[in-house]
């Protein structure tokens, strides 16, 4: 964030990380948010797997 244009007019400070003002009324936002990842399950063969270097092959049950 150092190269910055000087029509550049963000801050760069982080405003989820401060509690002021109540926000303008174009602005919902009321607390600090977490972002929230966004996680997408895939189906792997297990070809692909190996591939990735996950080991598919059962392990004997050790007592």
């Amino acid at each position: 964030m150092q190269n910055r244009t000087p029509t550049d007019r963000r801050s760069g400070i982080d405003r989820r990380q401060t509690q002021n003002e109540p926000p303008a009324s174009y602005e919902r936002r009321r607390t600090i948010e977490p972002r929230q990842p966004e996680v997408v399950e895939i189906e792997l063969s297990p070809e692909e797997l190996i591939a990735l270097g996950f080991d598919t092959t059962p392990k004997p049950n050790r007592p």
